[in-house]
């Protein structure tokens, strides 16, 4: 199922997954991460942009390029 097929809910949950798993698996920090600015989101925190499936993209793209070491 690609991202356009998933509802926000979903798309929600699947972000959020993706950041506890950024933070090996703890939710705490993910917790945290979400709620704090974000240089990479304008100083937006991701936590919340999670209303939209725009913004949940915005997210997932930044923890991508978390992942991946590419600093936006």
């Amino acid at each position: 199922m690609t991202s356009d097929q998933m509802t926000t809910d979903e798309l929600r949950s699947l972000a959020y997954t993706e950041a506890v798993e950024l933070f090996e698996g703890d939710s705490k920090a993910a917790d945290r991460w979400l709620s704090s600015p974000a240089h990479g989101l304008g100083g937006c925190a991701p936590g919340s942009l999670m209303k939209t499936k725009e913004g949940i993209e915005k997210v997932r793209t930044l923890i991508g390029q978390l992942e991946r070491g590419v600093l936006p």
